[in-house]
């Protein structure tokens, strides 16, 4: 059973434009089999994103908004504690 958002992200799986092969994470965290985030952290990741979704046209105030929720991802509360 597929989870509803990415584990890693929060990105809503339904809007995810490809199958990552995972069923927790979406396809812009998990590349070729391997967790983006896995040699990052929290604040270089946030990063990461922001500027992806700003690339794919999202604005800046959007991105970034969206890109403060990341912390509260299962992936990243677990990795905190």
């Amino acid at each position: 059973m597929k989870v509803k958002n990415c584990d890693c992200c929060y990105l809503p799986m339904a809007k995810d434009p490809k199958d990552s092969g995972s069923d927790k994470y979406c396809s812009y965290c998990y590349v070729n089999g391997k967790l983006l985030a896995e040699n990052m952290t929290l604040k270089e990741f946030k990063k990461h994103s922001y500027e992806g979704m700003v690339k794919m046209g999202i604005g800046h105030f959007k991105a970034w908004f969206f890109a403060q929720f990341i912390g509260m991802a299962p992936y990243w509360k677990v990795r905190a504690s």
